[in-house]
């Protein structure tokens, strides 16, 4: 990483010493020569020397209140040596518009580029000097000069544009006191779809060639805004909201005030857009739009509270796109993407609390993972269950009018809901903020009770004796109870004979449940389509930790064949792919059955969440069953007439069967939608052949693979079992490019911990030599995380090994 950490070791100092006013930023942007001259003028208070954040950028004067002043660069430390001054500071400087995919960066698309801004966590420094902390907020006046044939896009509206001669000078409103992160600029030709609503101008960007997806996205925002002034009670604060398509980008989208960004395939939706990027686009519009208010108005006041902005988003965007859209059933969508994938990635050691004591710059990037967004989400929705809905939003509203304009800690939030709903807030999310893990909790019955035990759930199965105060809801014979349980074991009293019971009720908490041989009483109880996906989805894990057999694991699949419901269906479907990707052999079968069934139960069904998990179903069968993929196959000749939600099945089939390289890649090339390059670089994974999936590594090191689809492309090369060794030998000796790319961005991070588990699969020690010569400080939590779970599965395979020959034929009903 090249954030340096000096910036870091004066956090808290800075803090008392300094106040920023105001930044007053002129830049001259040569797009064509990716480099630009700014001029920024700061107004600032402070006790002593001014120390300023500055990455690559070459200042060539100072001035404080109009005189020249000395000046010197040390590592990222700008510092001007003022003594105590209150005043404004003058700094002129040159930078280079960067090939990465942080700062003030060059995106290109088919025929040109724009240059584009990604400041989070701590980048705006590299376009202008700052104090580049998300505590010191102030207000921005941006004037742009550039092109005359270019279009320029900031967080305000702009008050005027003048021609100088080939040039152009673009001037923005002011805008509200926010945070240096917060900022953003784009230069290039864009094209805009426009409307205006309730006072506010929705705009949404694209490169052109591609407004023709602008209408859902705006529709989408703005019904996202008005759902957010009706639930904060405080009106959206901007003159307009921008929603800017990004060619290149290294997130999925970011919340600039007045100026979102995103990446094409999480904003466009055309007549070709099958459900599940709808559902994307949405979920994605509803928590930047969420941010607005939650991370904009009120900011965290330093990263270990970054949590605070991302699950609440997270959480709200699933209540906005819920009210949106209740046909999609979006707290099934959330259950099973973000609480899911929380419970496993807390379910190893090297996990971290949500709130996360952050030391070193690429500690900010790393912490933007499933803890911080699913797990704070799940929490929160917990929260919300043990306070009620509407102390819950009585809390949030009260925050927000409190803190806005400022920074706020996550003990001021707990401190608003308490005060509104009298519940012990403060107590609990203490609990559960600041320890890692989470419990399994173990129902038994003893002398007529239900007995309920917690300790933490690990999948290395080691035994951590710890509580958590756990809000419980169960369903006992027919009634549900509360209670909230904050000890090792808990009785609970039941009228009568135990006929059936099921713990926690619709998913709400974040805990797993295991029933010690009296399942045949949850089977009993009243289970709704989430009761049933808790079920196999405590299985799975169970199945990893060694708690529940492999055979035991299989038959409870076999209970899920003829499921009706969209849900629990899903759910094993994935357990499906999942254990694919790791043990092909003894999943094989279990997974032809399971989807065959399905897919006629999902023949005759319309809905889109139905049409949605054909499509998905029909992907993975072609993975597993030969015959199948064939048939599918020869659906390729009249790919453009498909079933949007089925061409990605389509084309997987198709590379799968037909092994044809040169068509799929010529296919990813040339298609312009986001979505059609994303399908068929999941067709370029899909071979049998290993060399064909070498060959597709091969690329993106070149320009013919984007950066931005480098991710994409090793997560789905890493899951293709026939690949394994194609995808570490490639990522072993490109290592080193992929931190280039990445350098600012937490993305290797991840992209080790998802993918490590995979391709590590009998080369555990290898792995280890290669980290330990190879150091790679900004992706450590992600390579230690990885290598757990890398563990955890040949655990597993071993187990499956043994019994392999026993579980692989699955008896018919």
């Amino acid at each position: 990483m090249s954030i340096g950490s000096n910036s870091f070791t004066r956090v808290l100092e800075s803090q008392r010493t300094l106040k920023v006013e105001s930044y007053d930023i002129f830049l001259d942007v040569d797009l064509s020569k990716l480099r630009f001259d700014g001029k920024v003028k700061i107004r600032l208070e402070s006790e002593a020397d001014v120390k300023l954040d500055a990455v690559d950028l070459e200042v060539s004067q100072v001035k404080a209140n109009g005189s020249p002043v000395k000046y010197q660069m040390s590592g990222e430390d700008l510092s001007v040596k003022t003594g105590k001054f209150s005043g404004t500071l003058d700094i002129d400087y040159r930078g280079t518009i960067s090939e990465k995919l942080v700062g003030f960066y060059k995106a290109a698309y088919d025929g040109g580029y724009i240059a584009s801004t990604q400041f989070e966590a701590a980048s705006a420094r590299r376009m202008l000097p700052s104090i580049d902390h998300p505590a010191h907020k102030a207000e921005f006046k941006l004037t742009v000069k550039t092109d005359k044939d270019l279009d320029v896009i900031s967080n305000t509206p702009s008050v005027s544009s003048k021609i100088e001669g080939t040039k152009k000078v673009v001037e923005f409103q002011k805008t509200p006191r926010m945070s240096t992160y917060l900022l953003y600029l784009g230069v290039g030709k864009f094209v805009e779809v426009k409307e205006k609503h309730d006072g506010v101008e929705y705009a949404v960007a694209t490169v052109p060639g591609k407004s023709s997806g602008a209408k859902f996205p705006l529709d989408v925002a703005k019904q996202s805004v008005q759902f957010f002034e009706k639930y904060f009670g405080i009106k959206y604060a901007l003159p307009k909201l921008h929603l800017v398509a990004v060619p290149e980008f290294a997130a999925g989208a970011m919340e600039n005030w007045g100026a979102i960004t995103f990446r094409e395939i999480a904003l466009l939706i055309d007549k070709d857009s099958s459900v599940r990027i709808k559902k994307l686009v949405s979920e994605v519009i509803a928590h930047e739009v969420s941010h607005q208010w939650f991370g904009n108005l009120v900011t965290m006041k330093w990263w270990d509270d970054l949590w605070l902005n991302e699950s609440f988003a997270t959480f709200m965007a699933a209540k906005a796109e819920d009210a949106m859209f209740p046909k999609w059933r979006t707290w099934e969508e959330f259950v099973r993407l973000d609480t899911a994938g929380a419970l496993s990635r807390d379910s190893l050691l090297n996990t971290h609390p949500i709130e996360v004591k952050v030391n070193s710059p690429s500690e900010i990037e790393e912490v933007f993972d499933d803890i911080s967004y699913g797990k704070g989400a799940s929490v929160i929705r917990m929260l919300e269950a043990y306070t009620g809905e509407e102390n819950f939003m009585k809390g949030v509203r009260s925050y927000l009018q409190k803190y806005k304009y400022s920074n706020a800690a996550g003990i001021d939030l707990w401190t608003q809901i308490e005060e509104a709903s009298k519940a012990q807030v403060k107590r609990v999310m203490s609990e559960w903020i600041k320890k890692p893990g989470y419990p399994v909790l173990s129902v038994s019955l003893k002398s007529g009770k239900i007995a309920v035990r917690q300790e933490r759930f690990l999948f290395s199965g080691r035994a951590e004796k710890t509580t958590w105060p756990v809000p419980i809801t169960m369903r006992l014979n027919g009634a549900t109870k509360r209670l909230l349980m904050d000890k090792e074991e808990e009785l609970v009293d039941v009228p009568g004979k135990v006929e059936s019971v099921k713990l926690n009720v619709d998913q709400t908490g974040f805990y797993r449940v295991h029933y010690d041989g009296i399942y045949d009483k949850v089977w009993k109880a009243e289970l709704s389509p989430l009761d049933r996906y808790g079920i196999i989805s405590d299985s799975y894990a169970f199945v990893f930790q060694g708690r529940t057999r492999f055979d035991e694991y299989l038959a409870l699949v076999d209970r899920y064949t003829n499921e009706q419901e969209y849900l629990p269906a899903y759910e094993v479907s994935d357990q499906l792919a999942s254990l694919y990707a790791l043990a092909p052999k003894a999943i094989a079968e279990a997974s032809k059955k399971f989807h065959r069934a399905q897919l006629k139960i999902l023949a005759s069904k319309t809905d889109e969440n139905s049409v949605l998990l054909r499509g998905v179903m029909s992907g993975r069968l072609a993975l597993v069953d030969e015959d199948y993929a064939r048939e599918t196959a020869t659906k390729f000749k009249d790919y453009e007439k498909a079933e949007p939600d089925m061409k990605a099945a389509i084309v997987a089939a198709y590379a799968r069967s037909k092994g044809d390289f040169d068509t799929v890649i010529k296919n990813y090339k040339s298609r312009s939608s986001e979505e059609e390059k994303t399908r068929f670089l999941g067709g370029l994974v899909s071979y049998k052949d290993s060399s064909l999936v070498s060959r597709a590594l091969g690329l993106a090191g070149s320009e013919e693979i984007r950066k931005q689809h480098v991710q994409s492309l090793l997560l789905g090369a890493s899951r293709n079992p026939d690949a394994r060794d194609a995808t570490w030998s490639w990522v072993s000796k490109n290592i080193d490019w992929l931190r280039k790319i990445y350098e600012g961005v937490g993305t290797l991070s991840r992209l080790l911990t998802a993918t490590i588990p995979l391709f590590g699969i009998g080369r555990a020690e290898e792995l280890k030599r290669f980290f330990a010569t190879n150091k790679i400080p900004e992706a450590g939590m992600g390579i230690e995380a990885g290598m757990e779970r890398l563990k955890i599965n040949e655990d597993f395979l071993r187990r499956v090994g043994e019994t392999e020959q026993q579980v692989i034929q699955v008896p018919e009903r």
